[in-house]
């Protein structure tokens, strides 16, 4: 899975970790609350979820089921975000010449919250002046979920040109995010923004506020 939604009544879920190389490796998961602060991704260790088996050797081939467990079985009042870093483990190989690339994975795991409606992003955005002609998307997100932008585009939403294709990034409920793009603030004035929202394959709006500093 690209996520992992774990519902009201669900306290676990499962990932597979795969080797498809030729030679052993030692993988490790970890998890972290997932926070954002100043526009940017924050990550703090938690006992909040739990990981097993958090250490891992994998044969050429071998595949892992990797289980995450909420310590605390009740659904939170708010949804809670998460992600699980899979590393693989550098190897100390006294003969090896060069740079060693080792792998990461980032999952993003959300907890959801207990009865009422179901949550939904409610998303404010803004241009932000950077100086020397640079400007940043800041997106506010007013509601109770978490949304996914992706295939940022400017003109009619009917027909939109993207102008940053693929994932842009996550603004969690109630938090602000902030990506510099490589655009002018000429070309924003006035115009339509609009983005693919949690995988939808219509673009949504993305109402603007004036240029700020």
């Amino acid at each position: 899975p690209t996520s992992l939604q774990l519902t009201p009544g669900q306290n676990a879920d499962a990932l597979w970790v795969s080797n498809s190389g030729t030679s052993p490796v030692d993988v490790q998961a970890r998890v972290f609350r997932w926070t954002q602060r100043d526009g940017k991704d924050a990550l703090e260790p938690t006992t909040e979820l739990a990981v097993s088996p958090p250490m891992q050797s994998l044969a050429a081939g071998q595949q892992q089921l990797i289980r995450v467990v909420r310590v605390q079985p009740e659904a939170p009042a708010a949804q809670l975000a998460y992600r699980v870093i899979v590393d693989e483990v550098p190897t100390l190989d006294p003969a090896r010449r060069g740079m060693q690339f080792v792998l990461r994975y980032s999952l993003p795991v959300f907890v959801q919250p207990a009865g009422g409606q179901p949550p939904a992003p409610d998303l404010q955005a803004s241009v932000v002046d950077l100086g020397a002609g640079r400007i940043a998307l800041q997106v506010h997100n007013r509601g109770n979920s978490y949304a996914q932008i992706a295939d940022l585009a400017v003109g009619d939403p009917a027909r939109p040109q993207i102008v940053q294709p693929g994932l842009l990034g996550y603004v969690l409920s109630g938090q602000t995010m902030r990506w510099p793009l490589e655009l002018t603030a000429a070309r924003m004035a006035g115009g339509t923004l609009s983005a693919k929202i949690n995988g939808e394959q219509a673009q949504t709006p993305l109402p603007l506020a004036p240029p700020s500093r």
